[in-house]
């Protein structure tokens, strides 16, 4: 990569970040694209993640959409927004007790809606605002094999679930938790769905469950990832997927490398955020 006339730590190329706690190992890293990191701009994808509770993690990116002029503040508001939705409605208080699994997934949901309403009233599409949103919760209750995922998402960012060497699939397999990218009228370099929704809001959410196995990943990231998996399942996937398999080794920055790989029309910011279901001890 050549070098840039100038540089700052605002816009800084790599982001990452991660740690453990009882129940999950969890990394997360953004890049920016060659494009931008030339033009001195910073990464326009944004991640997050919140521990909700015992045995339960939210897990959130947003892709700041590139024909928006502030689709990266649209990304970093709609985590933002997402994540305290999700925090106050996981409150004991609010949940009356622990939340099931099932329950997140109207949480999900209105983790979604509430992004939808905090870019939109920091002046939307005409702002310049617009953002894909992707938003997982990820609870593995003692004494179970698999977590579960509850999982919504507007535009094209996705997820997978990785799967591991401890159950029966081939190590290293990607398995898209949606169905397809999915298409719509927003104001995207390519057409996709974005976040202010509009007044389609309901059609433009679209909701899945997801099993993670012990030993298994969640991963969230945006189309500048997934796109290169999906094209690439002899390339880009298995060497992914080889460094994802080392994670006891893993650093927050040695993620951010391994995002920041050369493919042939490639250009795209880039994030990704990870969260493993520990092994309970023996």
């Amino acid at each position: 990569m050549p070098l840039r006339t100038e540089a700052r730590s605002t816009d800084a190329a790599y982001r990452a970040d991660g740690g453990v706690s009882p129940v999950f190992s969890v990394l997360a890293a953004s890049v920016a694209g060659a494009s931008h990191r030339l033009a001195g701009r910073p990464c326009e994808d944004a991640y997050g993640w919140d521990v909700l509770g015992p045995g339960a993690i939210a897990l959130l990116l947003a892709d700041g959409v590139g024909a928006a002029s502030r689709g990266g503040e649209a990304a970093e508001l709609a985590v933002s927004a997402a994540a305290r939705y999700l925090i106050e409605a996981s409150h004991p208080d609010r949940a009356g007790g622990r939340t099931s699994w099932t329950a997140y997934g109207d949480a999900v949901r209105g983790a979604v809606l509430a992004a939808d309403v905090a870019v939109e009233a920091a002046g939307g599409l005409s702002a310049g605002l617009a953002t894909t949103l992707v938003v997982a919760v990820l609870t593995y209750p003692a004494g179970v094999s698999s977590a579960h995922a509850q999982l919504a998402r507007v535009g094209d960012s996705t997820a997978f679930v990785l799967s591991g060497r401890e159950h029966g699939e081939q190590p290293g397999e990607w398995r898209e938790a949606f169905s397809a990218v999915e298409q719509g009228g927003g104001a995207g370099d390519n057409v996709t769905n974005v976040v202010p929704l509009g007044r389609a809001r309901a059609q433009e959410i679209e909701q899945v469950p997801a099993e993670v196995p012990v030993g298994a990943a969640l991963v969230l990231v945006s189309d500048g990832i997934a796109n290169p998996l999906r094209d690439g399942p002899a390339t880009v996937a298995p060497a992914l997927a080889t460094v994802l398999a080392g994670r006891d080794q893993l650093s927050p920055l040695s993620l951010a490398r391994a995002i920041d790989f050369s493919r042939r029309g490639a250009l795209d910011d880039r994030a990704l955020v990870i969260a493993w279901p520990k092994v309970p001890p023996s």
